[in-house]
C-alpha cells in the first residue's frame, strides 16, 4: 500500500540534511495565513478539558458545521481528518465496484483495495484539461457502486464545472452508485460547493477539511456532508472519541472567524494568479489555472524531470510536491502550494537558478 503525500516535515528535513525550520514546504497545500487568532485562543481555552474525555461524536462541532453550511445536523458527521472518513466509506459501503477520476489522492484506491473492491481508473487527459467528459462517464457507470472525484482536483487544483458536476450526480443516482466529492479545497470557492443538492441527491456524499483552507493540518478534523439516510449507514462504523477535544473546539472557533474567512478568499487568489505569473516566466513552464491554493505544473523535459527538480531544491531548503506518483501525470509534473508572496519569490528565483542555467 502506497501513503504519498506531501507535507512530511521531518522526512523533508531529514533528507535535506536541515532543521525543520529552515524548510519552507510548498509541498502542502495549507493556507499560508496560518492560524487565525481566534482559533489559538479556543486551543488555550480548551485545554483545561484534557483530563476529561472528549464528546463521543463531537456533536457540538457537527452542530456548528450544521449551522455553517445551514444544514441538518443529522447531514454531518465528523472525523479525524477527511481521510478517516475515506476509510470508513470503504468499510461501512463496502462495494465491490468503483471508478476513481485520476489524477487523484492515492488514499481513495488505498482504503478500497482493504476492502476487496475492484477499482477502474478514468484517467483525465491533459488535452481536455483534466477535466471530466460527460460522455465518457457516462459510458463507466453501469456497473459502479461507487464513484470519486475531487473537486477542485488535486493535484490539478481545477474546478469542474457545476453542470457536468450536477448531471454527474443525477447519472450516478440513476445508475444506483454513490458519488463521493472530495471537497477538501472547496473552501476557497465555497459558492461551486455541490451542498445545495444534497436533497435532491440521497446517493452523494462530499468530503470536507478544516485541514487546508483553516491551516489545522496537526489538528486532523474532516467532515462528511450528506442524507441523513446515507450517513446512518457510515454512523455504526465509526469508532467514538476520534475527534480530540482541542481539535474540536479549534474547529468550532475556525468556522465562525468570518474576517479570516474573507481575507483568506480576497489575498490568496492574488497571491496564487502572481505566483503563476512568475512561474509562466520561464517560458518552458506550464502552468495549470488552480482555483485553490497550489498550482500543478509541467517540465519541458529536456533537462529536468520532477524528481531531480525536487531533490535540487530540497538542498536549498526548499520542498515542493513531485507529481510522478499520479496515474495520468508522471515525472514532468510537479506541485507547489501558495505561500506569502515573499516566500513565493524565494521559490521563483531559485527555480530561476536552476531552470534558467
Amino acid at each position: 500500500m502506497r501513503h504519498d503525500h506531501g507535507g512530511n516535515l521531518r522526512a523533508l528535513a531529514n533528507a535535506a540534511g536541515l532543521p525543520e525550520g529552515r524548510i519552507l514546504d510548498f509541498s502542502a497545500s495549507i493556507n499560508p495565513l496560518g492560524l487565525s487568532p481566534g482559533v489559538e485562543a479556543a486551543i488555550t481555552r480548551a485545554i483545561p478539558r484534557l483530563i476529561h474525555y472528549p464528546d463521543p461524536q463531537a456533536s457540538a462541532l457537527q452542530s456548528a458545521l450544521a449551522r455553517y453550511h445551514g444544514l441538518s445536523s443529522d447531514c454531518v458527521l465528523v472525523g479525524n481528518g477527511s481521510t478517516e472518513l475515506i476509510y470508513l466509506l470503504a468499510r461501512a459501503l463496502a462495494p465491490r465496484r468503483a471508478l476513481i477520476l485520476h489524477p487523484a489522492f492515492s488514499e481513495y484506491e488505498a482504503a478500497l483495495e482493504l476492502s476487496g473492491c475492484r477499482i477502474e481508473r478514468v484517467i483525465l487527459a491533459e488535452e481536455h484539461g483534466f477535466l471530466p467528459r460527460r460522455s465518457l462517464l457516462a459510458s463507466k457507470l453501469a456497473d459502479q457502486e461507487l464513484v470519486i472525484l475531487a473537486n477542485p482536483g488535486n493535484p490539478t487544483g481545477l474546478l469542474i464545472p457545476a453542470g457536468d458536476l450536477l448531471s454527474l450526480a443525477a447519472a450516478s443516482h440513476e445508475a444506483g452508485a454513490v458519488l463521493v466529492v472530495d471537497e477538501a479545497f472547496i473552501d476557497f470557492v465555497e459558492e461551486a460547493s455541490l451542498k445545495n443538492a444534497l436533497d435532491r441527491f440521497p446517493r452523494l456524499i462530499l468530503l470536507r477539511s478544516l485541514t487546508k483552507f483553516f491551516a489545522l493540518p496537526g489538528l486532523r478534523i474532516g467532515y462528511a456532508l450528506a442524507s441523513s439516510g446515507l450517513l446512518g449507514r457510515l454512523r455504526p462504523w465509526k469508532e467514538p472519541w476520534s475527534v480530540n477535544g482541542l481539535a474540536e473546539a479549534a474547529g468550532a472557533a475556525a468556522i465562525q472567524d468570518r474576517g479570516y474567512q474573507e481575507n483568506s478568499r480576497s489575498l490568496i487568489p492574488s497571491w496564487r494568479e502572481a505566483l503563476a505569473t512568475g512561474l509562466q516566466k520561464f517560458g518552458a513552464l506550464r502552468v495549470f489555472p488552480g482555483a485553490a491554493n497550489y498550482l500543478l505544473v509541467k517540465l519541458p523535459g529536456e533537462r529536468w524531470d520532477a524528481p531531480a527538480l525536487k531533490r535540487a531544491l530540497l538542498g536549498e531548503g526548499i520542498a515542493i510536491r513531485d507529481c510522478s506518483s499520479f496515474p495520468g501525470l508522471g515525472p514532468r509534473f510537479f506541485r507547489v502550494a501558495v505561500r506569502r508572496p515573499e516566500e513565493n519569490q524565494v521559490l521563483v528565483v531559485a527555480l530561476e537558478h536552476f531552470l534558467g542555467s
